[in-house]
Parts: structure tokens; C-alpha cells; sequence
């Protein structure tokens, strides 16, 4: 127990991807607020947690006034990007191939974007995704899917499919451990016999 102390500055250092503003929001503490070492600790949670960073380190070193503490932000970034090829054989579609390329820090802003193709003897398809974690920099993660699919008709099945449609989506954290998610989806799906 002792004197009040006030965050002087946070230095973000060591980002050489990421956005300061994208390590920033993840602190529910502001320059000027008094220091709280439990918010801290929450915030270098939060940014480990983001899979930005290999390491994330916050220290203390005295402001300009006895009462003053800065706080620096010790980052070290890591690769944030997905690429996977799947391959894989199904009795109604035959040979299928997969493609996924993804990015979970899009242009160091913490965005999410991915994209994958299927293509097959007798499916075709395409999924494109996007998803904002601080829409209107609130912490309301939004984003939507787009896909196209395209099935032939088999030995099996009598008819193709064509298949082209969206999803919005939205989730909201309740607290550290909760998160409320709501998604409406939307599509047209065209029948075709074969002759």
C-alpha cells in the first residue's frame, strides 16, 4: 500500500508488422490512468493470445515524477500466415483437391482473411473470409463469408448442384471466458436433373 502511481506513456517497441494501434486496444488501461498491475497482466495475456507474437513482454521503468511509472511493451513478432493443400477421395465426388491460404494479421492490422479452393472430378467450389475483431473499435468482432459450390451429377446422385450464398457474423465477449456469436446465412441452391 502506498502512493497513488499514473501511467505516463506505453511504448510499444519491437512491432515491426503490427500496428501500434493493434497492441494498444488490447489494454483496458490508458496514459493517465492510475497503474493497475491486474489490468496489465490481463493485456499481455490478451496480446499472447492474439498469435501475433512469438513473445510479448511488459515492463516498468520510472516516469519523469516520482508518481509517474511508463510502461514498455517488449514484442517480438511471428509468422501469422496459413497455407494448407489437402487431397482426399469420396465414393459421390471422386478425387478432391483443397487449397487454403489464410492471414490472421492482415497488413499488421488484426484482421482475418482467408480464401480456399476445392476442386475435384465432379466438385467445384470457392470460400472467401473476412473477419474485423474491433468493428467500429468496439471489442465486437464482425465479419462474412462468401462461397460458391458447384456439384455434378454421378453414378450416385442423379442431379448437380449449384450452390451460392453468404454468412454474416458477429461476436460479442461477455468477459474473458465468454463470447456471444450470432451468424445469419443466406444462400440459392439450383437443381439441375441430368438428361
Amino acid at each position: 500500500e502506498g502512493s497513488r502511481v499514473y501511467v505516463e506513456r506505453i511504448n510499444i517497441r519491437s512491432n515491426t508488422r503490427t500496428r501500434d494501434y493493434v497492441i494498444r486496444r488490447e489494454f483496458d488501461i490508458l496514459e493517465g490512468d492510475p497503474y493497475n498491475r491486474v489490468l496489465v497482466n490481463r493485456a499481455e495475456r490478451r496480446l499472447k493470445n492474439l498469435g501475433y507474437f512469438k513473445n510479448v513482454r511488459i515492463s516498468t521503468e520510472p516516469g519523469s515524477a516520482p508518481d509517474r511509472v511508463v510502461l514498455n511493451v517488449d514484442v517480438e513478432e511471428q509468422l501469422t500466415g496459413e497455407f494448407s493443400i489437402a487431397a482426399g477421395y469420396s465414393t459421390q465426388d471422386g478425387i478432391i483437391g483443397e487449397l487454403t491460404i489464410g492471414e490472421r494479421n492482415f497488413l499488421g492490422r488484426g484482421q482475418y482473411v482467408r480464401t480456399a479452393l476445392q476442386y475435384g472430378e465432379r466438385v467445384k467450389g470457392i470460400e472467401f473470409s473476412f473477419t474485423e475483431p474491433y468493428f467500429m473499435d468496439y471489442r465486437l468482432a464482425a465479419g462474412f463469408d462468401i462461397f460458391y459450390k458447384k456439384t455434378e451429377p454421378s453414378t450416385l446422385v442423379q442431379y448437380g448442384i449449384d450452390t451460392i450464398g453468404g454468412t454474416l457474423r458477429a461476436a460479442a465477449r461477455l468477459n474473458e471466458e465468454i463470447t456471444l456469436q450470432v451468424r445469419y446465412s443466406i444462400y440459392q441452391r439450383e437443381i439441375t436433373a441430368d438428361p
